[in-house]
């Protein structure tokens, strides 16, 4: 009998065939038609999916292809198993509670003002009253997930008039870009909330009548109150020479050149100025002459940052500006030349003196400060093929990392001394000049034993540089160690510098006397930068990933230019 249900399946009783001898097309109907109907319907949404998932993918490919994708550093998690990722999420939360603790502190104590004193719970003014550590503060709130302490920041933030600032206070040029400007242009990037982009916008210009000078040469500080600079003779290259990154981000987000356009003729004229020594700068800058005329030459504090935003810039301009390069790539060519020392008593660790402003005379000093030298070095291997920096920063996050583990409290102080092998050093009890050695007594076990001795600034300010470095270097090799590195230094911030309200810088970091050593202070870079290091070294490297994002001097992350 000829049947409805016969004929679908290639069956007749005049017709019976073998299935080995039924076309595919006909076996495939009749497997169609021996399902039911619900397993026709689930196999044919199945197909759709994947025939969805395959145009997707060409379409995907053909407008965004997938070799153009910035791609991550490192891959997120190097274990087979989840146990490194199980204690990075331990102390990521652990870190997150700790600004947490010194944000409530700020919050209860100091909201709206420039700093909470931490151990006496009241507040200062120091910077003009902007309320400097919650602009500083808000980008690592955002990081964190702190969401709703960010909300507050920024309806706060929002009422802010920049234009004033408290009566008789000259601003900072320099300290206000990077931290206020540089926060707020980070804060918006982030969150697309334009109060801050607009708030960036004024503190841009408030602040741009130190560039109104006969060279272009900034002045170094501004009376907003009256929008006039303040005249002075000198500015030092770190003031001059660490704005353009953010006025540079202005001009992006505005669409005003003008930003940029001003801030980069500091650069040009540093470029053609004359040097001691090709790709090395003297501190000081004349700025009615326009010449470096004196001064030490320092990757520490006045020169540092200069020659951080060579790379810098190179890099956010998605390395299409060639002179950033060739000023970086000669700065560290000589610094490695002239500036490198190492200890006689411990042969892996390296370290980066000073020189005189002729370029002839070493101090064997190093300065927390230069801490962030190897994780610039880092970059700087992977954006230009230089290997041999990395080898070189390996050595010096070494040493950095000592600094802090060879002490009696695991903090570091703001410097560290090195003796040659002729016994001459830079006193250990008294302030001297920077290159007038002397004769040191014979060094004891201690200093055979750490490599360095100390000098008589033995304070640590809560100061980033090194775990600056660490997260970077982590994030370039991958090398777990420094993760073990960054967690000892931050339980050492915790044993040592927590207060009840939030943290305090320490005096004396060979005391183990703990809060008779706190000082009362706790500079907005705690949480700008710090911290969220700390947060980022514990994060997958595709958080805020170095492929993406460039960060200016005070951690504020940026979006690589996207054109």
């Amino acid at each position: 009998m000829y049947s409805e249900s016969t004929a679908r399946s290639g069956h007749t009783d005049d017709a019976p065939l073998l299935a080995k001898e039924l076309s595919w097309k006909h076996r495939m109907k009749s497997k169609w038609y021996r399902m039911d109907r619900v397993s026709r319907v689930v196999f044919s949404l199945m197909f759709l999916a994947l025939g969805a998932a395959l145009v997707s993918r060409i379409a995907i490919e053909v407008l965004s292809p997938f070799d153009n994708w910035p791609r991550t550093t490192i891959p997120p998690r190097l274990d087979n198993d989840n146990n490194s990722a199980r204690t990075d999420g331990e102390r990521r939360k652990a870190v997150r509670a700790a600004m947490q603790h010194a944000w409530q502190g700020y919050r209860d104590h100091a909201f709206g003002k420039d700093e909470l004193q931490p151990v006496s719970n009241s507040s200062n003014n120091k910077w003009g009253g902007w309320g400097v550590t919650l602009i500083d503060a808000l980008d690592t709130l955002h990081i964190m997930e702190l969401h709703e302490e960010f909300k507050e920041g920024v309806r706060h933030v929002a009422k802010v008039n920049f234009s004033k600032a408290k009566t008789g206070y000259t601003t900072p040029f320099f300290e206000m870009v990077i931290r206020s400007l540089g926060g707020l242009l980070s804060a918006y990037e982030m969150s697309l909330d334009v109060r801050l982009l607009k708030k960036a916008k004024e503190v841009g210009d408030v602040l741009m009548p130190a560039f109104n000078t006969s060279t272009g040469i900034p002045y170094p500080r501004v009376d907003v109150n009256t929008g006039k600079a303040v005249e002075s003779q000198h500015v030092c290259i770190a003031e001059a020479g660490t704005v353009q990154l953010e006025y540079w981000k202005l001009s992006e987000l505005t669409g005003d050149p003008v930003y940029h356009e001003t801030a980069q003729r500091v650069v040009d004229l540093l470029d053609k100025a004359d040097k001691p020594h090709k790709g090395l700068y003297p501190i000081w800058l004349n700025i009615k002459t326009g010449k470096l005329d004196s001064g030490s030459i320092t990757f520490g504090g006045m020169g540092d940052s200069w020659y951080e935003y060579m790379l810098k810039q190179y890099i956010y301009s998605r390395r299409e500006h060639d002179q950033y390069r060739r000023m970086y790539e000669e700065s560290i060519d000589s610094m490695k030349e002239l500036m490198i020392g190492r200890s006689i008593y411990d042969p892996d660790m390296y370290y980066v003196g000073d020189l005189d402003s002729t370029a002839t005379k070493f101090s064997p000093r190093y300065q927390h400060l230069t801490c962030f030298v190897p994780g610039m070095l880092a970059l700087g291997s992977k954006a230009l093929d230089r290997p041999d920096d990395l080898e070189l920063a390996k050595q010096l996050t070494y040493t950095c990392f000592q600094m802090y583990n060879r002490t009696s409290t695991g903090l570091s102080p703001e410097y560290v001394q090195f003796r040659n092998k002729a016994n001459f050093g830079l006193s250990a009890a008294t302030n001297t000049s920077d290159f007038d050695l002397v004769t040191l007594r014979k060094a004891d076990k201690k200093e055979k034993e750490d490599g360095f001795y100390l000098g008589p600034n033995r304070s640590y300010i809560l100061r980033p540089e090194t775990i600056e470095s660490i997260m970077i270097m982590y994030r370039i090799t991958g090398d777990k160690m420094y993760k073990e590195w960054g967690w000892q230094i931050f339980q050492a911030i915790e044993k040592w510098t927590r207060t009840p309200s939030a943290y305090s810088a320490y005096k004396d970091v060979t005391s183990t006397k703990g809060s008779k050593e706190w000082t009362d202070s706790m500079e907005s870079f705690f949480l700008a930068e710090t911290l969220k290091y700390l947060y980022l070294l514990f994060s997958p490297a595709d958080y805020y990933s170095l492929d993406e994002y460039v960060f200016n001097t005070e951690a504020h992350p940026f979006r690589i230019m996207r054109h």
